[in-house]
């Protein structure tokens, strides 16, 4: 079971599951709260939490408006 480091804006969140990186990202959704602010995408890496700066070539890099589209967010 893979554990990802997934990070957008003030949200960081270690989430170990079995699900793929955007199914991930969509169950994030659900734990920000009015404090968190997100970036226009969401990172998504095995080794640590990752950004704009520090995202590597094997880092999944997901729109925000995707994920929040596929969560029905919109």
């Amino acid at each position: 079971m893979p554990k990802y480091y997934i990070s957008s804006g003030t949200l960081q969140m270690i989430y170990n599951t079995n699900k793929n990186p955007v199914e991930a990202c969509c169950d994030m959704l659900e734990e920000i709260n009015e404090n968190d602010t997100l970036e226009e995408y969401f990172y998504v890496d095995e080794r640590g939490f990752r950004g704009l700066r520090t995202a590597q070539s094997d880092t999944v890099v997901i729109e925000t408006e995707s994920i929040m589209d596929i969560s029905g967010w919109t």
